[in-house]
């Protein structure tokens, strides 16, 4: 085990050098009006610039300026945005907890409705319910976000005006951001509003995490399906049914354990697609979370903001990826055993 987390810290910070390396690359190459530096020398048509260029480092060898930077990114140092003149780590610090939020639910969503629909059509086989469920998992992976969002609004929000439109509460409700999760900060004002800041939170959150979810489910249940064949074509399966044991033990104890590891890698593999998602689904929900922000800073040409912040949303994909990359080996022991 201790070879295989070694290994992981190996692949941790390689990638995260060689995400570094990319986006230092990128802004070099990216022309700039405001780019005193041309073809690796100051230009001198405006002395000031030229001076403050040279104090900046800018003149410095290509490997002096990456070291730079790199210390500067280690140190949490991401630049100032251009819009609010604030640092872009304390920017992206305070609307990320609207994005975990929202993801969150969004998985939760996905594992409730997707484990127990592969199942289903795994254990039904080539019947109608798994042509049924094979087929809405396809409509699922294929429906565009953007467009399924605005049809739950349009049905549930305008037509049986069951969910709020937008936002993540209602502004009758002033709840004062402790931990930047809505769900938690409305509960901390309980005395303030009893329960109904929670309830108006929750309502808030439905249509988006429903939209986010749709893809990953898609996925978890297929997935589920093929792995749950797998298993339930084992030799352990069939001895099981032999020994006499109740359908729902082989299925849910013997058979789902079994499948669940490929299952695993499957749902780390999601929280990219979630973040990604994430973009499409805060803007339509107008959402206060990382996506949303990352869209305004492209819009008001924020560049410090939009390469912290991708920066900043690599480096958490590649940790959620090695960490369940960990959970893997520690759950499948032929993998912490020497080949």
């Amino acid at each position: 085990m201790l070879k295989v987390i070694s290994r992981q810290i190996l692949v941790l910070i390689l990638s995260f050098l060689g995400i570094t390396l990319l986006f230092f690359t990128l802004t070099q190459l990216t022309p700039d009006d405001s780019n005193v530096v041309w073809q690796g020398h100051v230009r001198s048509a405006d002395s000031a610039l030229a001076q403050k260029a040279i104090e900046l480092g800018v003149d410095d060898s290509y490997v002096y300026q990456y070291i730079n930077y790199l210390r500067n990114i280690l140190s949490g140092d991401f630049g100032l945005s251009i819009t609010s003149n604030r640092p872009v780590l304390s920017e992206f610090l305070n609307f990320i907890p609207a994005t975990l939020e929202l993801g969150f639910f969004a998985t939760l969503i996905a594992l409730i409705l997707g484990i127990p629909a592969g199942v289903a059509a795994a254990t039904n086989k080539n019947t109608w319910v798994d042509s049924l469920i094979m087929t809405v998992t396809l409509i699922g992976y294929s429906i565009p976000v953007f467009w399924w969002g605005m049809l739950l609004i349009f049905v549930f929000s305008l037509f049986l005006d069951i969910t709020p439109v937008a936002g993540r509460i209602s502004f009758i409700f002033d709840i004062d951001k402790v931990t930047g999760f809505m769900l938690v900060d409305s509960l901390l004002a309980y005395p303030k509003y009893q329960l109904a800041a929670f309830f108006d939170a929750l309502k808030h959150l439905i249509l988006p995490s429903i939209v986010l979810a749709t893809l990953p489910l898609a996925v978890i249940a297929r997935m589920t399906r093929s792995a749950m064949l797998e298993v339930l074509a084992s030799e352990y399966i069939l001895t099981a049914k032999a020994k006499g044991l109740s359908r729902f033990r082989i299925i849910w104890v013997h058979g789902l354990r079994n499948a669940l590891i490929p299952i695993i890698t499957v749902i780390g593999l999601q929280s990219s697609i979630l973040l990604t998602g994430a973009v499409l689904t805060e803007t339509i929900f107008a959402w206060p979370g990382i996506g949303k922000w990352m869209v305004e800073a492209i819009y008001r040409q924020d560049y410090p903001s939009i390469q912290g912040g991708i920066l900043l949303i690599s480096s958490i994909v590649i940790l959620i990826n090695i960490s369940i990359d960990l959970l893997y080996a520690f759950i499948n022991p032929r993998l912490r055993k020497p080949v």
